[in-house]
């Protein structure tokens, strides 16, 4: 028998490892490692244990899995402009963040601009405050937004044609 027990293990501790030893075979232990194969019912519990940041019980189980299988990573990077983008990616937008240092003119040290195409989604108060909530939760403390642009271009379907509205900008000008 293979064990990670030391040689100076007592008979009791041996007959134990020897007792447990099938218990990491079991069908429900595998289901665990693989989160696409765990029931919904058990997805929250899994998040807060990879130490997943924000959870809504309202979201996709699709997307509360992709969320849970990339909390180590966003952990990794978070407060870099990779962050944000990978926390706004999975709910569809299109994401480009402008650093102070890359804008024309230059913005204020430590500022950046960031513009979301919502791609056929529609913008309204829920959807606005959960982009700035991932926005805030992703951003280094010392980063600061100074300019937010939201495009939306809603789907229409009428009678099985999809038909693409005009798009509509929103923008957040600097306050003066």
């Amino acid at each position: 028998m293979k064990t990670l027990l030391p040689p100076n293990s007592t008979e009791l501790e041996r007959k134990l490892a020897e007792v447990g030893k099938d218990a990491f075979d079991l069908p429900s232990i595998r289901i665990i490692k693989d989160i696409d194969q765990v029931p919904a019912q058990f997805l929250p519990f899994i998040a807060w244990q990879k130490s997943v940041d924000y959870w809504d019980e309202n979201w996709q189980d699709s997307l509360k899995r992709n969320v849970i299988k990339n909390s180590l990573e966003q952990h990794r990077i978070k407060g870099t402009a990779a962050a944000i983008k990978r926390a706004l990616e999975p709910f569809g937008y299109e994401v480009k963040l402008i650093e102070w240092f890359q804008a024309e003119p230059n913005l204020i040290p430590g500022t950046f601009n960031l513009e979301l195409d919502l791609i056929g989604k529609s913008l309204d108060q829920e959807v606005y405050n959960e982009i700035s909530r991932l926005v805030s939760d992703a951003k280094a403390a010392s980063r600061h937004l100074t300019n937010l642009t939201i495009t939306t271009n809603p789907i229409l379907t009428i009678r099985n044609i999809l038909v693409h509205q005009t798009a509509l900008t929103y923008t957040s000008e600097p306050r003066a």
